[in-house]
């Protein structure tokens, strides 16, 4: 029997736009780092409680690493003070704050297309 259930530890996904996209979750409130591992490349890394989402740079020539169809969904504290922001994330609104079965949820798309649902608790 396993003594602890599994838990999400780390997601990444590839960015061709990949200062935006730093931009983009710095903005919602992630502490964006630049991180590199040995003599991998150099990438941003957003740490959430003890989850990290890391971006790593997709050269326009690669197709093989592109992160499509992607949904991520994480708690904020308001979405007024996102939107608040000015057009930064006007340009990103997919879908405005709504109720739902798990609470009011308004969706994003970051500059790569990446749906970013925001949960407000």
């Amino acid at each position: 029997m396993i003594a602890m259930q599994p838990f999400l530890f780390y997601v990444v996904i590839y960015s061709r736009n990949f200062v935006e996209s730093g931009k983009f979750y710095s903005k919602i409130g992630f502490n964006v780092q630049k991180h590199k591992h040995g003599d991998g490349d150099q990438h941003f890394v957003c740490k959430s409680g003890d989850t990290l989402l890391e971006i790593y740079p997709l050269p326009s020539s690669d197709n093989q690493n592109v992160t499509k169809n992607i949904k991520i969904g994480f708690k904020v504290a308001s979405h007024e003070t996102i939107l608040n922001q000015g057009e930064f994330f006007r340009q990103y609104l997919y879908l405005p704050p709504r109720k739902t079965e798990w609470g009011r949820k308004m969706s994003l798309i970051d500059p790569d297309g990446h749906i970013i649902d925001l949960f407000e608790f």
